[in-house]
C-alpha cells in the first residue's frame, strides 16, 4: 500500500462530513488520526475541500449530461430512421442499426465511464490542486465566533486543526467546530476569569488558567476535570504545554513560573523563587522550545529570560525591548525567539545569542501576542491598534493587515497546517480568516 494512502478500512468515514458520523464513530475516527499519518493527511484534504466546496456560490451552470453528446446524437438518428411496425420480429435492417447503436455504446461508453473516474480523483485526491483557483484571498473572514460574552483573552487550535478553543472573561472556555462555528463543549469549571487556554500536544486534554488562581486540566471529548494545579497565589496568566506533552508551564502575577507533570499535577521546577535569581514581576507569558528543554519567560520589566526547563535557572536573558513584554514565542526550527510589548514592537532574536535579528514597527500600539507560520517564514501579530498584522521575518515587510476586530485584538493563532489564523479580543468574538500566502 502506498505509505501516503488512507487506511482502507477507514476510507469511507473519512470522507464522510463529521457532522454525518455517530458520536461512537467520531470518537473512533479521532483516535485513529492521531496514531495515522496518511489518514490524517487525508481528512486534512477532505476538510480542505468541504470548506471550498461550502464557501462557493450556488451553480450558475446546468449540470453536466448524463451521457456524451455521441449517444444522445447516435439514439437521436436512430429513432428519426425508425418506422412504426406492425408486431413482429425484428427485420434485418433494424437489427443492423440497433447494432451499430449498440457498438457506439460500447466505444463510447468506456470513455465517458474513464472521463467520469478522472472527474472523481480530482475531486478527492487532488483537491488542493483544483481548489487552489478558488481559495479566498488573504485576509477573507470566514467565520466569527460569538458564542462567548466577555473579551476572549487566549486562543488555539486542536492539532488536527478541526476545532478551536476559546477562553473569555466570561468565565468560560467553549471549543468550537472551526468550519460551522458548532459548539461542542462549553467548560464551566472556573470561577473567575479564563486568560489562558492551550491544547495538548496529543488533541486529549485542555489546559486553562484563570484568575481564580488554578491551571485545570480536563477532557477535550467530554470536559471532565482531571487535574486542578493549586500552587500559584494569585493570577494565573499563561500556560504552555512541553511539545513531548509531558510538562505544562504556567506562569502567574506571583512572580514565578511553574513546571509541573501533566499526569500528576506534582510540581517539577518552580522559576522565581531562588534567591541567586529572584523574580519581581508579573508574568505575562511563557514559552517552551521544541525539544522541551528551555522555556522563555516574558516578564513586566521589558525583559525575557530564556531558562533550563529541568533546574528553572536563568541561562540568557534579552533586554531589547523598552517597555512591558507581553507575548513570546519560539520559531517552529527553534533558532528565533519574537516577542512583543507595550513599546509596540515585536523583536525576533537569535535563542543562542540573544541576538536582535529583525525589529518589527508596523503596529501603533501595545503588541498583545504573536505567532510564527508553521514553515517559520512570517509572523502574525495582534495589537491593540484592532488589527492583526502579517510580515516577512526575513524583510519585516508587512504583507496584510487584518481590521476584522473593531476592538484591541488579545490573541492571534496560525493554524497547523499554516492555511488560516484565529485571532480573538475585546469584541467578545473569535474570528478564523484566510491565511495562506
Amino acid at each position: 500500500m502506498n505509505p501516503l494512502s488512507p487506511c482502507l478500512a477507514w476510507a469511507e468515514k473519512l470522507a464522510l462530513r463529521y457532522e454525518d458520523l455517530t458520536l461512537e464513530e467520531r470518537t473512533a475516527l479521532d483516535a485513529h488520526v492521531q496514531s495515522c499519518q496518511a489518514c490524517r493527511r487525508a481528512q486534512a484534504d477532505y476538510q480542505h475541500l468541504d470548506a471550498r466546496l461550502r464557501a462557493l456560490p450556488p451553480p450558475a451552470v446546468k449540470p453536466l449530461p448524463r451521457l456524451s453528446p455521441i449517444l444522445v446524437s447516435a439514439e437521436r438518428e436512430e429513432r428519426s430512421t425508425r418506422k412504426p411496425q406492425p408486431s413482429r420480429a425484428p427485420s434485418p435492417a433494424r437489427r443492423q442499426r440497433t447494432s451499430s447503436f449498440v457498438r457506439i455504446i460500447e466505444k463510447t461508453l468506456p470513455a465517458t465511464l474513464v472521463a467520469s473516474l478522472i472527474l472523481a480523483l480530482a475531486v478527492l485526491f487532488g483537491a488542493r490542486y483544483v481548489f487552489t483557483s478558488l481559495a479566498h484571498p488573504l485576509g477573507t473572514t470566514l467565520l466569527s465566533y460569538t458564542g462567548q460574552h466577555d473579551i476572549v483573552d487566549a486562543v488555539d487550535w486542536s492539532p488536527d486543526d478541526r476545532y478551536v478553543v476559546s477562553a473569555s472573561w466570561d468565565r468560560t472556555v467553549q471549543i468550537w467546530d472551526a468550519k460551522t462555528k458548532t459548539r461542542r463543549l462549553t467548560y464551566t469549571g472556573h470561577s473567575d476569569i479564563v486568560d489562558a487556554v492551550a491544547w495538548s500536544p496529543d488533541g486529549k486534554y485542555i489546559a486553562s488558567g484563570s484568575w481564580d488562581h488554578t491551571v485545570q486540566i480536563w477532557n477535550a471529548q467530554t470536559g471532565q476535570l482531571l487535574i486542578t494545579y493549586k500552587q500559584h497565589h494569585d493570577v494565573v496568566s499563561t500556560v504552555a504545554w512541553s511539545p513531548d506533552g509531558k510538562y505544562i508551564a504556567s506562569g502567574s502575577w506571583d512572580h514565578t513560573v511553574q513546571i509541573w507533570n501533566a499526569q500528576t499535577g506534582q510540581r517539577v521546577v518552580t522559576y522565581g523563587n531562588d534567591k541567586k535569581q529572584p523574580s519581581n514581576e508579573f508574568i505575562n507569558a511563557v514559552a517552551w522550545s521544541p525539544d522541551s528543554r528551555f522555556i522563555a519567560i516574558a516578564d513586566r520589566d521589558s525583559k525575557v529570560n530564556i531558562v533550563d526547563a529541568t533546574t528553572g535557572l536563568i541561562l540568557r536573558t534579552y533586554r531589547g525591548h523598552t517597555d512591558v513584554v507581553n507575548t513570546v514565542s519560539w520559531s517552529p526550527d527553534g533558532r528565533y525567539i519574537a516577542s512583543g510589548g507595550r513599546d509596540k514592537t515585536v523583536q525576533v532574536w537569535n535563542a543562542a545569542t540573544g541576538k536582535t535579528v529583525q525589529t518589527y514597527k508596523g503596529h501603533s500600539f501595545d503588541v498583545s501576542d504573536v505567532s510564527w507560520s508553521p514553515d517559520g517564514k512570517y509572523i502574525a501579530s495582534s495589537s491593540w491598534d484592532h488589527t492583526v498584522q502579517l510580515w516577512n521575518v526575513q524583510t519585516d515587510q508587512t504583507l496584510y493587515t487584518y481590521k476584522g476586530h473593531n476592538e484591541n485584538v488579545e490573541a492571534v493563532v496560525w493554524s497547523h497546517d499554516g492555511r488560516y489564523i484565529a485571532s480573538g479580543g475585546w469584541d467578545r468574538t473569535t474570528q478564523i480568516w484566510e491565511a495562506a500566502i
